[in-house]
């Protein structure tokens, strides 16, 4: 399959009872209060997860840690039946990771509390002051979503970003394949969504993560353990031509680009 048919094609348990209460008797410090639940409070935290492109979760200060569900946005679900799709949602949780991971940020609470899941509800406002609900949907990555009600001010914003992404053919909206850049060219193109053709040097692990080295530039394919055993295929990538669709990311100031599905590597030429 060639980089140009990769183009989006679109759009608990409980617990025993007396478990629960011994460890509640073991347990010396108390919970940490919940956030109270008054819309426009703003509480700040670090974000330590982040589970998909409109969920993380976050260490509130002096209230523990919360899932946090962003409000006025849907991303793409990971466990689509629909490969595109998976591929959408995929970009969409490398976007929020590389953007939100390890970061400060305040959560403006909305009208409702939390979720039929238990979860925050919120607007993420970045170091920088940015709206990210606002700037995750103009950049392609989410619907507005605008079921339930919140401030107006951010729904015009929301739907206006909506509409940007929608006539720049961003992200859900393209219909054109990801340009193809040479592996020399990505450390230039960070936090774009191409593909990236390049000649394997070498493959070797790191960090549980089998990594991809291009040949004659700073570029490397990462993949995690259980997408690596699923690619088609002899799993031997050195001295063969690649080419990796995603979004092209830094780390420790190296680009790569991070597989979450196989049809984001494509074998393009024989061992050379």
């Amino acid at each position: 399959m060639s980089a140009r048919r990769l183009a989006p094609s679109i759009a608990a348990a409980s617990a025993v009872l007396a478990v629960v209460c011994a460890a509640a008797i073991r347990s010396q410090a108390p919970a940490p209060p919940r956030p109270s639940a008054r819309p426009g409070d703003v509480l700040k935290g670090l974000v330590t997860t982040v589970y998909d492109g409109d969920t993380i979760r976050v260490r509130l200060h002096g209230l523990g840690e919360e899932k946090v569900r962003l409000i006025g946005v849907d991303t793409p679900e990971l466990d689509d039946e629909r490969e595109p799709v998976r591929l959408l949602a995929f970009l969409a949780k490398r976007y929020a990771f590389s953007r939100l991971y390890r970061t400060t940020v305040e959560l403006v609470r909305g009208p409702e509390e939390r979720d039929d899941y238990g979860r925050l509800l919120a607007f993420v406002r970045t170091e920088g002051g940015e709206s990210f609900n606002v700037r995750l949907v103009r950049d392609g990555y989410a619907h507005a979503f605008l079921k339930f009600p919140f401030d107006e001010d951010l729904r015009r914003q929301l739907r206006e970003a909506e509409a940007e992404a929608r006539r720049a053919g961003r992200g859900l909206w393209r219909e054109e394949p990801y340009p193809v850049i040479a592996a020399e060219a990505a450390s230039a193109r960070v936090g774009e969504v191409l593909t990236v053709r390049f000649r394997c040097r070498r493959q070797f692990k790191r960090g549980g993560f089998h990594l991809l080295e291009a040949e004659g530039a700073a570029f490397d394919a990462a993949i995690p353990p259980e997408v690596f055993k699923t690619l088609p295929g002899s799993l031997d990538f050195a001295g063969r031509t690649l080419e990796a669709t995603g979004l092209v990311e830094l780390y420790k100031g190296r680009p790569q680009i991070m597989i979450g599905l196989p049809v984001q590597l494509v074998r393009t030429g024989g061992q050379e």
